[in-house]
């Protein structure tokens, strides 16, 4: 049985090895007999170029929201409207009473002071109908951003192919405390099934949902927008484009909730490589071309059978760096 100290030198062993993409499983051999036998299929590391991306949770807002918001700005915008024909009403009749009063007309000291009022009642009406139409539009730049709160009040930009159905706005929300320095004006988004609906950056979300990192609002256009609600992944480019390699998820087992790939090594051996460092991509893993790693172009790695090969070595219970010898 192993002591603590051992073991927590091992997962150290394994956290730091796992940043070069090193191994952390000891190798696995196998006779030639047992590789045919097994189904083990091997591919060939071909080089490629990528774009880091960061992948953020997203979901498609609800137009129907939008369209509330849009109804209640056109209603407090026709209330300033109103409050200002009566104020206009008021203050007509105000200076026609004014004017008749003075001239000692047919106007009664009455009549002129509730003139007067009627006046000042319409003036006090325009001013509560701009206020309220200054702090709904507060609260949509405070939830949506300058933006969206520009679009929502003038029913253009964004929104006028949303109201179609030829859009639909994405929230993007970031994890916390990721590195993303600004988000890129061009993103994509990917259901759990089904296409990938292409982004075009419309603003910043001024608030973080659920207390997680910053969110951002894409549109998205075309047949692909997915149902409103629907949980998304959404690809945020955070860098240039790097070279390096493409792992197919076929080729990958997880251990300890690690993603590990088996790299052919010698004839019939085989060591696991761990990708906790590489960039998760729709189809699988790119591995940056870097110094000291094991994953590079023209290298062959195991597409078919990797779980044999970690049942293997669990079977044996032997890692990198022990007393064990396959």
């Amino acid at each position: 049985m192993r002591s603590l100290p051992t073991v927590a030198g091992l997962l150290l062993f394994g956290l730091l090895s796992s940043a070069r993409g090193q191994a952390v499983l000891a190798p696995v051999k196998l006779t030639e007999d047992g590789i045919v036998a097994g189904g083990i299929r091997l591919e060939k590391l071909q080089a490629v170029r990528h774009a880091p991306t960061l992948a953020a949770f997203g979901r498609v807002v609800d137009p129907a929201r939008l369209a509330a918001l849009a109804a209640q700005v056109t209603e407090a915008t026709a209330d300033i409207a109103a409050a200002e024909a009566k104020l206009k009403l008021a203050q007509d009749e105000a200076k026609r009473t004014a004017s008749l009063y003075r001239a000692q007309a047919n106007v009664s000291m009455a009549e002129y002071q509730s003139a007067q009022s009627a006046d000042h009642v319409a003036a006090a009406g325009q001013v509560v109908a701009k206020a309220r139409l200054r702090a709904l539009e507060a609260g949509i730049r405070a939830t949506w951003g300058t933006n969206l709160a520009s679009a929502i009040a003038t029913e253009n930009g964004p929104l006028a192919e949303i109201w179609t159905g030829s859009a639909c706005l994405v929230q993007a929300t970031v994890p916390f405390g990721a590195d993303l320095v600004a988000a890129p004006p061009q993103a994509t988004a990917r259901p759990a099934s089904g296409p990938a609906l292409a982004l075009e950056l419309v603003s910043p979300s001024p608030q973080s949902p659920d207390g997680n990192g910053p969110g951002y609002y894409y549109l998205g256009s075309g047949t692909a927008c997915p149902p409103v609600g629907l949980p998304l992944r959404v690809e945020l480019t955070t860098g240039p484009e790097v070279s390096g390699v493409f792992i197919p998820v076929a080729a990958v087992v997880w251990r300890s909730a690690t993603p590990i790939v088996y790299r052919k090594s010698g004839k019939t051996e085989f060591t696991p490589i761990t990708l906790t460092e590489a960039d998760r991509t729709a189809d699988g893993y790119f591995v940056k071309d870097e110094p000291g790693a094991e994953l590079k172009p023209s290298v062959s790695i195991v597409v078919a059978g990797s779980a044999l090969l970690l049942s293997e070595a669990q079977a044996n219970g032997a890692t990198a760096g022990s007393d064990d010898d396959d």
